[in-house]
């Protein structure tokens, strides 16, 4: 059985991956129309937004515009995202493929979309893209050949199991636990928590018109 089932996912994984090639990603960012208006102040205008562009390095994205509908929640979630994207400890290709995994799990176009580019700067690779992209949640202990290391092997399980099940066997906990430190295990859990909030976000709201987008194959 446990031959079959990794016979199945090495078929897949070789389709899937020769049709990514007709896939094209769509532009990181298009401010297609979302279920709420987007907000945008003109900079100077409002704190919230000029704190906003701030981290961004200038400028606002439609997931910004929605979330500017309630300022303060918009304000705290900079404050949080600030934290987890910028400001932790856990490597910064696991961090990616969390963020990427949630966005799988969850099909969230709109997070792959907006951090496909960014993981690709910390190093992953395409053929580390298609994994995260295809395997099926929690089949990733059974990948013939994984690309990933056992860390990110590890992390991408735990993305899986916190997701889609929310409560994680001890044995995927620990598998993690073993490469990070207290501090960083909680950065760990904090990352894959956030972007389920923010891929149940996107979606709900229809962020940048992506809602029935599926999740771009990386090529």
């Amino acid at each position: 059985m446990l031959s079959f089932i990794k016979a199945i996912i090495s078929i897949s994984l070789l389709v899937l991956s020769v049709s990514g090639t007709l896939i094209q990603n769509q532009k990181r960012d298009e401010n297609l129309p979302a279920r709420v208006p987007y907000v945008f102040p003109a900079p100077g205008t409002d704190p919230i937004a000029d704190a906003i562009r701030a981290r961004r390095n200038g400028t606002l994205l439609a997931l910004d515009g929605a979330l500017l509908n309630a300022p303060q929640i918009a304000s705290t979630w900079n404050d949080l995202a600030n934290v987890i994207r910028d400001n932790n400890t856990i490597p910064a290709q696991m961090r990616e493929l969390m963020i990427l995994r949630s966005g799988v799990v969850n099909n969230a176009a709109y997070v792959w979309l907006q951090h496909e580019p960014v993981a690709r700067s910390t190093g992953l690779t395409t053929a580390q893209l298609l994994e995260i992209r295809m395997i099926p949640a929690f089949l990733g202990p059974l990948t013939p050949k994984s690309t990933l290391s056992k860390e990110l092997q590890a992390a991408l399980l735990f993305a899986d199991w916190s997701s889609k099940n929310v409560h994680v066997p001890q044995p995927v906990f620990n598998g993690l636990k073993q490469f990070l430190n207290n501090k960083q295990i909680v950065e760990a859990v904090s990352t894959v928590g956030f972007y389920n909030f923010v891929s149940r976000f996107v979606v709900s709201l229809n962020v940048d018109g992506k809602m029935d987008t599926a999740v771009p194959i990386p090529s």
